[in-house]
């Protein structure tokens, strides 16, 4: 007899457990096709944080890069109470050119054919890092962090003189303008001392000096109750785009805005400011008898650099890193001047590469000049 409860089902057949290959392939699919979501989602931030972090980075550039020049650029033919028409007396044995009714502020346009106009006496050392298709400008001025002396001049002769306070950090080399409104001396300052009760004593010795003495006996009220008189820094800058000697991952070219001070002895090589800075163009805004303004390039013939008010600048920057989908085909307004894509039918021309790029303008007002005819 059989027991029932013991006896083991059978197996049947088309009844064994797991996945079909069918079933198996609709999963893959599946798989695939979330994980190429997955990828082009990934793809698709990286892609949006590099365009956003390449874009942060030339607004941040290009905001340094136009304080810098603003700040400098305004300040141009500055000798504090000077009628500015008035040039200072330079006895500095070695100085830039300095004129400044007609040489504060002055400018050249790079092509390749060379400077237009000739390059300035002063920019020897800026050899050939200029690059073409961008502009040149030179600045000169006193500077706006001013000291007054602590103790009036006896008389013309004397050397050294004491300053009351040392706010450009004043050094031995450094170029140095005293003035009141009767005029101004450029001298180069041999010894600076360190500040005491009777000031800080700044000396002008024959070394670097054809004489020892100033044109004027300067006074601690510069003969006026306002206290007109001032001693500070001079400061000759030229500003240009040249080549910064490094490459990009394609292996192009970085530009960058330059700068250099004319005022050492020797006049040293340029310093580099800003990185990314493709070009700079520059525009004049020269007044006219009738009292409106005018913006000439500097290579105009007609343009009067004495009679300039403002200045256009415009820069075109550049991310460096090749983050765009697509070479750039934009055309970019620089100082009012359309730059377009290499190939294209614009006289100015950037790479037409993956790199993005943004224009930057700016107007600045040369506070010390006016608008009197």
């Amino acid at each position: 007899m059989h027991d029932k409860h013991n006896h083991q089902p059978r197996s049947l057949p088309g009844r064994q457990s797991g996945y079909s290959i069918i079933e198996l392939m609709i999963a893959s699919v599946i798989g695939l096709v979330v994980l190429s979501g997955a990828v082009t989602v990934f793809s698709s931030n990286k892609q949006s944080q590099e365009l956003s972090s390449g874009m942060a980075r030339i607004q941040e550039r290009g905001r340094a890069a136009l304080d810098i020049l603003s700040n400098d650029i305004r300040l141009a033919g500055y000798q504090g109470c000077t009628d500015g028409a008035a040039s200072p007396d330079v006895i500095a044995k070695v100085a830039p050119t300095i004129s400044l009714p007609t040489g504060a502020i002055w400018g050249s346009e790079i092509r390749s054919s060379g400077w237009s106009p000739a390059r300035h006496g002063d920019l020897t050392n800026a050899g050939t890092v200029p690059i073409a298709n961008s502009d040149v400008i030179y600045v000169q001025h006193a500077s706006g962090r001013t000291t007054i002396l602590a103790s009036s001049m006896a008389n013309r002769n004397e050397n050294p003189i004491n300053i009351a306070l040392n706010p450009d950090q004043l050094t031995i080399g450094d170029l140095i303008m005293i003035s009141d409104c009767s005029g101004a001396d450029i001298f180069r300052a041999t010894d600076v001392g360190t500040i005491s009760a009777t000031g800080v004593a700044v000396t002008y010795a024959a070394a670097a000096n054809t004489q020892t003495n100033l044109n004027r006996a300067y006074t601690v009220n510069g003969g006026a109750t306002a206290t007109p008189m001032r001693v500070m820094a001079f400061e000759s800058n030229a500003y240009f785009v040249g080549d910064s000697g490094r490459d990009d991952v394609k292996g192009n070219d970085i530009s960058s805005l330059f700068v250099l001070d004319t005022t050492t002895s020797p006049i040293g090589t340029p310093t580099e400011l800003i990185e990314g800075v493709e070009m700079m163009q520059i525009l004049y805004g020269e007044q006219l008898p009738n009292d409106t303004v005018r913006y000439l390039p500097a290579n105009d013939a007609t343009l009067n650099m004495e009679r300039v008010v403002s200045v256009q600048i415009g820069l075109l920057i550049g991310s460096i890193d090749h983050v765009t989908s697509g070479n750039d085909d934009r055309t970019y307004l620089v100082a009012d001047q359309p730059v377009g894509p290499s190939g294209g039918s614009t006289t100015l021309k950037h790479a037409s590469d993956r790199q993005l790029r943004a224009a930057f303008n700016t107007t600045i007002r040369l506070r010390n000049r006016s608008l009197t005819p």
